[in-house]
């Protein structure tokens, strides 16, 4: 990372889930941005002018977020990568740690916790998205969303070379529409109206050290920007709002790979979400639908269940450890 001498770490609040954990604020002493009162309104989607606002909000309170870190709390925010991503100042490629895609199509002037992958490729200063660990979309389901296909998704990123997707575990799977592609992350076979689609998985082809080594050589810039949403981990590693729809990485693992990619690549930035909270939805009736649905499956008190809140620190820790290693 940057030279410095101590690992910087913002947070923004939207949801309390990281000023929770005391541990983390006693030694790393963040700068903690309020925005609870934002909460709702940027919980799963937002308008563009609105993430505007607040990255002019961020750039003013701490100046540059270049060789920092930045934690927001659930993973309904992920969009909210966008905004760290958006003031790095040189040519990047991000890695991002996810059991989803995140480049799902949206409305026009909108941003969702499923598509900040689409916007972030506009900027002229990101190259490409290297995806790790995605086992929880692209594929036929019987749940919401559903289908999973061009319909769904901007699939055209990946034939063009924007993104590669490198699943954990899952080898194959079929999407609703024709797409003909060979890609180094998957082969596409078209059928009547759907597509087979055959990943060079990472547990398959030497693990994360491995995959990672064939990869980072091939990347089109000397730095990255990490984005890394813990939903990428089993359960047993962190609790998040994606109970049951959380992908098999082991915690190790994630951190094996950032040490690589630190010893491979120069890290300019990084964030971290995933960390499990509650959402009423109050004033916002169909983000209040979505939640229901979404967390049905979670008991209410999980939430605020002390053992879910010191197990995401001590995850949130060993990563703010790894980057720091890299710092140095």
């Amino acid at each position: 990372m940057e030279d410095q001498n101590a690992l910087e770490v913002i947070v923004l609040d939207v949801d309390e889930a990281i000023v929770r954990q005391k541990r983390l604020l006693e030694k790393y002493r963040p700068t903690v941005i309020p925005l609870r009162d934002r909460s709702e309104a940027l919980r799963y989607w937002c308008r563009i002018e609105e993430l505007e606002r607040l990255r002019q909000l961020l750039a003013s309170s701490v100046g540059t977020v270049k060789g920092k870190v930045i934690f927001y709390g659930s993973g309904d925010y992920h969009h909210l990568a966008y905004l760290g991503i958006s003031l790095m100042d040189e040519p990047v490629t991000i890695i991002h740690f996810d059991n989803h895609t995140d480049f799902g199509r949206s409305r026009q002037r909108y941003i969702h916790a499923g598509s900040w992958v689409v916007n972030s490729l506009e900027l002229s200063h990101v190259r490409k998205v290297i995806q790790l660990g995605i086992d929880g979309d692209l594929s036929l389901r019987k749940d919401i969303p559903m289908p999973i296909g061009p319909v769904t998704h901007k699939i055209s990123l990946l034939c063009d070379g924007k993104v590669e997707v490198y699943p954990n575990s899952m080898h194959r799977s079929v999407l609703f529409g024709r797409v003909r592609a060979t890609l180094p992350c998957v082969e596409f076979k078209p059928r009547l109206l759907t597509t087979e689609a055959n990943w060079k998985n990472i547990q398959d082809h030497g693990g994360i050290e491995a995959t990672l080594e064939r990869i980072l050589p091939a990347i089109p810039t000397d730095a990255v920007y990490l984005t890394i949403d813990k939903d990428v981990l089993r359960e047993s590693d962190s609790f998040t709002n994606y109970l049951g729809m959380q992908g098999s990485l082991i915690l190790n693992e994630l951190l094996a790979a950032i040490s690589l990619i630190g010893r491979r690549k120069r890290i300019i930035g990084a964030d971290v979400c995933g960390d499990g909270s509650y959402s009423a939805a109050r004033g916002y009736p169909l983000k209040r639908f979505f939640a229901r649905l979404k967390d049905r499956k979670i008991h209410l008190g999980s939430f605020y269940s002390q053992e879910n809140i010191r197990l995401n620190e001590d995850v949130n820790l060993k990563i703010l450890e790894r980057l720091m290693e890299q710092w140095k």
